[in-house]
């Protein structure tokens, strides 16, 4: 018995609290959606190459979905503003032009920056089991 197995106390000498299959690493390398660099994960479902390119880009969606959220409510309800009061008609209308030159807006912000498309995004997230309505 060596000094290590007290230590380990049943643990793989691979990683500590790792699920099977996610100490295995060798992974194909891919591009983090921040800076659109090629990194090698350390794990399965890693999608950015740092933690501050992570946080960046969540403090980033949050900021602007807090602008999109209400604009979208409204259209949606409204669908575009052709149902409801006529009040109700106008905001969805000035909603939907709202939330229309903010997604623009905020495209041609990560394309100026270099950042991943907001499909090719989502389509990474569905891939490593990302369930947006649970």
């Amino acid at each position: 018995m060596t000094d290590e197995a007290p230590l380990l106390q049943g643990c793989s000498r691979k990683g500590h609290n790792r699920l099977p299959g996610q100490q295995e690493g060798g992974w194909a390398p891919r591009p983090c959606p921040e800076c659109l660099k090629l990194f090698e994960p350390n794990v399965h479902n890693q999608l950015f190459c740092t933690p501050a390119h992570n946080t960046a880009w969540n403090n980033r969606s949050t900021a602007r979905g807090r602008a999109l959220t209400p604009l979208s409510m409204v259209a949606s309800i409204t669908r575009n503003g052709t149902r409801g009061t006529p009040d109700a008609r106008e905001a969805g209308r000035a909603a939907c032009r709202a939330h229309h030159a903010l997604i623009q807006k905020h495209r041609d912000e990560d394309r100026a920056a270099g950042r991943m498309e907001w499909p090719e995004y989502l389509n990474r997230r569905f891939a490593i089991g990302y369930d947006p309505l649970t």
